[in-house]
């Protein structure tokens, strides 16, 4: 590939400017300097040279992200250079980094319309990439574009989410998101938002066209070619394998798979042993781009299991622990002989060490280690503490065959949610005495729009031995939810995951602000937040009459402690001798069973 070209390419681009796009003529595929660097904090239009035989079809490019765009004609990428050679007009368009799938439909919708009107045809192919499948399918039906593209040609977009962006909606895991390079748009591409809100409002559009979509869903996370890349997302791929199946390290399989849309591979398909980034790149995607282009009338008929709202339930056979709990420890289920941390650590280099109940340090194996951030270690021995200079997230599986589940049972616009636990073994004795509770946040509005909200805990009622909470009382939006279920001594499962309260339809169709309750007179701190010796709360703004009721829960809102002090006139409360004896870790604070604020011990 011919790469090493004077820098005068660079300033061979003309940029020209639209509303909302920076506008960037690029040189021949020849004569591109591999160290081109376009816009990078504003949505871009790069234009490909018109090539001498062109065809009269345009092909629009889109990544999603602006800062990943210029990988899809840059970086040993061939899209541009088989397009050009194939006579083809080829367009790259980068819409925003972290506006999700509502923010990033409308742009490419504006888009579309610049482009065709630039070259005069009627319509485009669309080849996108990751989220940009997802603002493909937003730009055509909810912003009306659908009769200017003739197909979308999905390259590992997660239609139904990733399991990768719930665990980012948590504020104290987050970091594990970044990891990928892809820390923003999270919220819209979360499993539970794009099965409550995206599926169902785009699916059962009347402008929703199925059939123009066609599918390249990837399977091999661990076989990919970008050497750089796959560090980033190995680790990912690690994850959710065991929870989502066969994955490309961001979009697990069966997420690619768009209702109605035709699929290019089949889970596990050979052809498609290649990983997120490179599903973008043209030697291993393009010919069958351009397959599908010559020959639209092809069909696979091969049955695919796709995913639906009735049969999506997440399940676990794992607890999470996390490197700022000292609290958190690795124990055994009773009739467990061993269990594995299959651990997420920010480090690439971390470090592990593991202590007794005596804070004596016991020799740990890692059985496995991957570059990019993932170790595997197996325990025999319980009520063991780890320790690491990195932070983590321990992922710990048991080896006796308990299982939790989680399902939504929709009750009119607020869902009901639905835990089962059962095992494989008929330990069933170990399932008595189970406590189910969660701990949740509001994270945005149902358009997406990100809030900061503290947490709140909820439990779980028994009957008919499932566990049942109903969403009735909470206000419409996003939630995030750190799921928990423990039975002392016998065992204990977590699952991260989310759900989404209100009238979907009524919320997307309008553009009107929700009302927000004008709280700018209320606040509680705890002062400092990261607890050592001291504690002071301040309470500003509540009508507290005789006394506070205050209740410590741990990080999976199980209850450590409660207190109560009376209420004095200036409000502020010295609770430095009750969270003194805590150990380090993350704590929630709630109270008189109102607000809960989120605090750190030392």
């Amino acid at each position: 590939m011919k790469l090493k070209i004077t820098l005068i390419a660079l300033f061979s681009c003309v940029i020209l400017f639209s509303q909302n796009f920076s506008e960037v003529q690029l040189p021949t595929p020849d004569k591109l300097n591999p160290f081109f660097i376009g816009p990078l904090f504003k949505s871009t239009i790069h234009y490909g040279v018109t090539p001498p035989n062109y065809n009269g079809k345009v092909i629009l490019f889109n990544h999603g992200y602006i800062d990943l765009n210029q990988t899809q004609f840059l970086f040993d990428n061939s899209f541009y250079k088989k397009t050009y050679n194939e006579g083809y007009q080829a367009v790259f368009v980068a819409t925003t980094r972290g506006g999700g799938i509502w923010v990033n439909g409308e742009l490419l919708a504006e888009s579309i319309d610049i482009i065709t009107e630039r070259y005069n045809v009627p319509n485009v192919y669309v080849v996108a990439h990751s989220n940009g499948g997802k603002a493909a399918e937003a730009a055509m039906i909810e912003y009306g574009k659908k009769d200017k593209v003739e197909q979308v040609f999905a390259l590992g977009t997660p239609y139904w989410g990733t399991y990768l962006a719930d665990i980012s909606q948590m504020p104290w895991l987050n970091w594990a998101w970044r990891l990928t390079g892809l820390n923003e748009g999270a919220v819209t591409s979360t499993t539970y938002y794009c099965r409550d809100v995206v599926r169902p409002y785009l699916d059962n559009n009347p402008n929703n066209e199925p059939d123009k979509f066609i599918v390249l869903g990837a399977s091999g996370y661990f076989n990919g070619s970008n050497l750089l890349a796959r560090a980033a997302f190995t680790v990912t791929g690690g994850i959710l394998l065991p929870i989502q199946g066969a994955n490309d390290g961001v979009a697990p399989y069966r997420s690619t798979l768009r209702p109605g849309a035709e699929y290019v591979f089949r889970k596990n398909d050979y052809r498609a042993f290649f990983d997120h980034i490179d599903v973008s790149f043209g030697q291993f995607s393009w010919p069958y781009v351009k397959s599908y282009i010559q020959n639209r009338s092809q069909k696979n008929n091969q049955p695919f299991e796709t995913e639906t709202h009735d049969n999506f339930s997440t399940e676990s056979n794992y607890y999470i622990i996390h490197s700022e709990n000292e609290y958190d420890q690795i124990i055994l289920d009773k009739n467990s002989t061993f269990a594995v941390a299959e651990i997420l650590h920010e480090s690439p280099t971390a470090d592990f060490k593991g202590f007794n109940k005596d804070q004596t340090q016991i020799k740990i194996l890692k059985n496995h280690s991957e570059k990019g951030h993932k170790t595997v270690i197996p325990f025999s021995e319980s009520n063991i503490q780890l320790k690491s200079d990195s932070r983590f997230a321990a992922f710990i599986k048991q080896n006796n065959g308990i299982t939790m589940s989680l399902k939504h049972l929709i009750k009119n616009t607020h869902p009901t949610l639905k835990v089962d636990l059962s095992s494989t073994q008929k330990d069933y004795e170990l399932l008595v005495n189970t406590e189910v509770r969660g701990v949740i946040i509001k994270t945005s509005e149902i358009d997406g729009t990100h809030l900061q909200n503290d947490p709140e805990i909820i439990s779980f009622d028994e009957k008919n031995g499932s566990f049942y909470f109903d969403t009735k009382d909470l206000e419409e939006g996003v939630y995030s939810l750190f799921l928990n279920s423990e039975s002392k001594g016998n065992f204990k499962r977590s699952i991260i995951s989310g759900f989404v309260v209100g009238d979907i339809s009524k919320a997307l169709s309008t553009n009107e602000n929700v009302d927000i309750i004008n709280e700018t007179n209320r606040s509680m701190q705890i002062t400092p937040n990261s607890v050592k010796d001291q504690a002071q709360l301040s309470l500003q703004g509540y009508d507290i009459s005789e006394k506070l009721s205050l209740i410590v829960y741990d990080i999976t809102g199980k209850k450590i402690i409660n207190f109560v002090v009376p209420v004095n006139q200036n409000s502020q409360y010295d609770i430095s001798e009750k969270l003194r004896p805590l150990s380090g870790g993350i704590y929630l604070l709630q109270v008189n069973n109102m607000k809960t604020v989120k605090f750190v011990k030392e």
